[in-house]
């Protein structure tokens, strides 16, 4: 770490790496956090029950490797990497994600100028970490946009943020019953933080993310976390928690009714401007994006996003259907979130 002379610069933070089978990534990720002008940084790596070479290229590093028998999902990584650490700030990395010289720095600073403010979430860059193709470049550019728009800020992006260790002691870690693929624990424990605290979105707190470069898989992901996004939003409509996704409803809206009305010009030709106005009702939501994409990435990207929005939204209409259908009919279900994001709560680990 590089000498400073900022304010904040005594500040110990632990930067905390869950990982599973992230051999691809683990040494860009590590290497910037080792890079970091901040000071005072501890590096902790959790394996969680990997079975490639992870671990052992993490600890070829100056860090500590925390290894799990079982893989039980990032949550519980990150609070067993909590247990571990000893800082003051807890810097939140995921292992695809390599920090900008100056992210944690970042972060100090702005805890620091307000003491009130419990949580620093950053932003992805707008490039890749590693260019994988259109579809990589596409869902970094996405993701980017939607976290650089100036909107209140509801829950938390532990794939790069900060929290402050006497946050986490007054209202627990994350919830561990919410563990496995797509349980949006993470959005729980944002939500979670804001309803106790102020928090804030910080522009300069920048990760580079290695993202998903594969339609089926991006497919999947949006549709699991949109099934689990449902309870939360039900459960804290005060946080609004669905302004946090990378879909807002009108889109939703639009791209089902657009789907739904394909049939129509069976019936009458003329009926083809009905799904053909619903579609320019989700172009015409998605201008300011595609614009933005059209500047930074060129004409076939903004066309590729168009597209890939398109059907990521779908997924994400159906997985909050599925989500709904569930909650309506899996007691256990509804259980599992019946606490969820209520302010003061801390959930025993289990």
């Amino acid at each position: 770490m590089k000498a400073g002379g900022a304010k904040g610069d005594g500040v110990l933070v632990s930067v905390i790496v869950p990982c599973h089978n992230s051999a691809k990534t683990i040494a860009l990720c590590v290497e910037s956090v080792l890079a970091q002008t901040h000071p005072a940084v501890e590096l902790i790596v959790v394996d969680d029950a990997g079975t490639d070479d992870t671990a052992a290229i993490a600890g070829r590093y100056p860090c500590t490797v925390v290894r799990l028998e079982r893989n039980g999902g990032a949550g519980i990584a990150r609070n067993r990497g909590v247990a571990a650490s000893r800082g003051e700030i807890v810097f939140f990395l995921d292992s695809d994600v390599a920090l900008a010289p100056d992210a944690v720095a970042n972060a100090v600073r702005v805890l620091t100028e307000d003491p009130e403010c419990g949580a620093a979430w950053g932003v992805y860059g707008d490039r890749p970490l590693i260019d994988d193709g259109v579809v990589e470049r596409v869902q970094v550019l996405f993701g980017h946009y939607r976290q650089i728009q100036p909107s209140p800020v509801h829950t938390g992006h532990f794939a790069v943020g900060a929290v402050r260790r006497s946050v986490i002691e007054r209202i627990g870690g994350f919830d561990e019953r919410l563990h496995g693929q797509w349980t949006n624990e993470d959005h729980e424990f944002g939500l979670r933080i804001a309803g106790n605290f102020p928090v804030a979105r910080a522009l300069d707190v920048v990760g580079y993310h290695d993202d998903d470069d594969r339609v089926a898989t991006v497919l999947r992901k949006r549709f699991g976390r949109a099934v689990s996004l449902v309870p939360l939003i039900l459960r804290r409509r005060d946080l609004k928690p669905e302004q946090e996704a990378l879909h807002r409803p009108p889109e939703i809206l639009a791209i089902g009714l657009a789907f739904a009305t394909v049939p129509l010009p069976l019936l009458s030709a003329y009926l083809v401007v009905v799904p053909a106005g619903l579609l320019g009702w989700f172009v015409a939501l998605n201008l300011p994006l595609l614009a933005y994409v059209r500047r930074t990435a060129g004409w076939r990207t903004a066309a590729a996003t168009a597209a890939l929005s398109y059907a990521y939204g779908f997924a994400v209409g159906l997985g909050g259907l599925s989500g709904a259908l569930r909650y309506a009919v899996d007691p256990r279900f509804r259980r599992r979130y019946a606490n969820a994001g209520a302010p003061g709560t801390a959930p025993a680990a289990q």
